[in-house]
């Protein structure tokens, strides 16, 4: 692992594998929150690294200090399911291959996500690892691999081993188990460091232009945080590097014009896409929303449903078409598009954040009820708003006791909270004058 400042996570993805692997070999490149203390607490080979914007530079140096015949690389917001751990023996026992491709499971928290391994997929509870979560994203990885003796790892922005594998000739199996990582589940955070993977990845494509690895990087990393000149220019370099491209390079192309209000040429670059891939979800989600700004709102419903129907669990052209009924007025149809999605998938927090807010701007006599509707589905959403807003209308309605208990509720979630605190004090007193 190489690691800085995951006291916070580290002892979860360590407690996972202390049964499964026989040494933990973990590279600081700067903690100063207790992570080292946390990893010697668990025996681990704790090494320094200086940081110099390479992913794959720590990597390989984490790899010098391993002395066991398989590598298996985690990050410490990862973790592996117990009920994984007996596949994973078995297969390092009686594989010949020099590698197995595991599966990354990126849980979400909405479905309102498409990576470049395509759009969010609700997460069915099968392990007990990430089963609090509605949904995720999945893709195959090399994690773990014979030890080679030498650097396997290249690139500065997600590093990758599979390349000197494939360079090497050396066979690869896939394996069905998970590993699962939360990164994405603490939203806040996760936007923090994809924008600095983001200036990394641009970066590495202004000093090697012609690498089609650093524009992919800067299209997947850029979109995350909506760089749409970056994602766009990243993009038409690509394009001019090969005349066919993944589906990504288009899909991003698209979404960054239509972020720079240029929706026309939006819809040209989804034309490859939609030739390929008629009733692709992101694709007719970005189509409709390219259609309602140039005005032509019945295609735009048309484009929205067709995708809400190809994949319901992608939550996105639930939130565009209910934003544009809403634009035209039609308030009833865009509460009426928020419910149906959550319908599918009721533990969304984008959704039940946007019905909340629809209510708040729109409807506040159902505003309370939708809030703690959105508390009981998302116990942990809402950053404390839902609990004060159901708060305030219970002491409205005289229900001191209870607006406490809501009160008390939200600060167990959100004990650093300034205005629940005083919120509850206010409504202790009145309960108790």
């Amino acid at each position: 692992m190489i690691v800085k400042n995951e006291a916070q996570n580290l002892a979860h993805c360590l407690d996972s594998v202390r049964d499964l692997v026989d040494e933990m070999v973990i590279l600081d490149t700067g903690s100063t929150d207790g992570t080292v203390e946390i990893a010697r607490g668990y025996g681990a080979c704790v090494e320094s690294f200086t940081w110099i914007d390479d992913f794959a530079a720590a990597r390989n140096a984490c790899l010098e200090h391993c002395t066991g015949d398989w590598i298996l690389v985690l990050d410490a917001d990862e973790a592996i399911d117990s009920a994984d751990h007996a596949a994973i023996r078995t297969a390092i026992e009686s594989t010949s291959a020099q590698g197995l491709m595991l599966w990354m499971r990126n849980y979400l928290r909405t479905g309102a996500f498409m990576g470049c391994s395509g759009e969010a997929q609700a997460n069915d509870g099968h392990y007990r690892e990430g089963s609090t979560f509605s949904h995720h994203i999945s893709r195959r990885a090399l994690r773990l691999f014979r030890r080679q003796g030498e650097p396997v790892y290249r690139g500065r922005v997600h590093e990758l081993a599979e390349t000197y594998f494939d360079e090497h000739h050396l066979p690869l199996e896939d394996l069905e188990a998970v590993i699962h990582h939360y990164g994405k589940t603490d939203m806040d955070r996760d936007m923090a460091k994809q924008a600095e993977y983001t200036r990394m990845a641009k970066a590495e494509a202004a000093a090697r232009p012609e690498d089609l690895d650093a524009h992919y990087n800067v299209i997947q990393e850029g979109l995350m945080i909506e760089d749409w000149a970056a994602v766009l220019a990243s993009a038409k370099a690509f394009l001019a590097l090969r005349d066919r491209a993944p589906l990504l390079v288009y899909l991003g192309a698209a979404m960054a014009c239509q972020g720079l209000g240029r929706s026309a040429e939006a819809l040209d670059y989804l034309q490859p896409v939609l030739a390929q891939e008629p009733d692709h979800p992101a694709a007719l989600c970005v189509k409709g929303e390219a259609l309602a700004s140039l005005g032509r709102t019945a295609e735009a419903q048309q484009a929205l449903l067709a995708a809400m129907e190809r994949n319901p669990a992608f939550t996105l052209p639930f939130l565009k078409l209910a934003e544009l009924l809403e634009r035209c007025g039609d308030l009833e149809n865009a509460r009426s598009v928020l419910e149906a999605g959550l319908d599918q998938n009721p533990k969304d927090l984008v959704l039940w954040t946007h019905l909340v807010a629809l209510s708040a701007r729109k409807a506040p006599d159902r505003v309370a009820a939708d809030a703690w509707d959105a508390i009981q589905a998302v116990p942990d959403g809402g950053k404390g708003v839902w609990h004060l807003i159901v708060a305030h209308h219970l002491l409205a309605s005289g229900a001191q006791q209870e607006a406490c208990l809501v009160l008390e509720r939200g600060l167990a979630v959100f004990p650093d909270h300034a205005e629940l605190r005083a919120a509850l004090e206010a409504a202790r007193i009145r309960a108790h004058p």
